[in-house]
């Protein structure tokens, strides 16, 4: 095998191998905010409740603030709900 065709090769092994590093860092990065969110939306629920928020109230402010889809939202309620009942 030539020096170049060697290079060649162990600049491609480099870079596939730094590719799937970057990619599980980042992966690793979503899932810790990903969590973050999640525990501040849990914990503004039940503030949100004690301010005597209607359910919609909730809903939107929780779309608003976290840019969240609705859906998500409700989801997040109703997980609350469940603990609270």
């Amino acid at each position: 095998m030539e020096a170049k065709e060697w290079v060649a090769r162990e600049v491609a092994r480099v870079r596939t191998d730094s590719l799937a590093e970057g990619s599980e860092e980042g992966l690793s990065i979503g899932r810790r905010d990903s969590m973050t969110l999640a525990l501040a939306i849990l914990n503004d629920i039940p503030k949100l409740i004690a301010a005597n928020k209607t359910h919609e109230e909730i809903i939107t402010t929780l779309v608003a603030e976290y840019n969240i889809d609705q859906d998500q939202a409700e989801s997040y309620y109703e997980q609350v709900m469940a603990l609270r009942a």
